[in-house]
């Protein structure tokens, strides 16, 4: 099944989901470990561990993009992606 269906069915269910956040490759996978279902990038944790700063959007859209293909090849569960101001403009 496609990650995009079960996360939309893990999304459906009367429970909560809790998606812990990731922010590389090992994290991602030591949540799965522990048994969450799904998980999330985190903008903030992805900008202390590559520059050791905040996420004051210092990181481009390929950086991020490179993170989260890190992340989603280690594990087998959902990754939900923190795409912060959507690195675009109003037009």
């Amino acid at each position: 099944m496609k990650q995009r269906k079960i996360f939309k069915d893990l999304l459906e269910r009367p429970k909560a989901l809790v998606l812990p956040g990731v922010y590389d490759a090992l994290s991602a996978k030591i949540m799965e470990k522990l048994g969450f279902e799904a998980v999330f990038t985190t903008g903030y944790g992805i900008s202390a561990t590559l520059l050791a700063k905040p996420d004051w959007g210092l990181l481009t859209f390929s950086e991020m993009l490179d993170r989260a293909r890190q992340i989603t090849s280690a594990v087998d569960i959902p990754v939900f992606g923190d795409a912060d101001t959507g690195y675009g403009n109003p037009l």
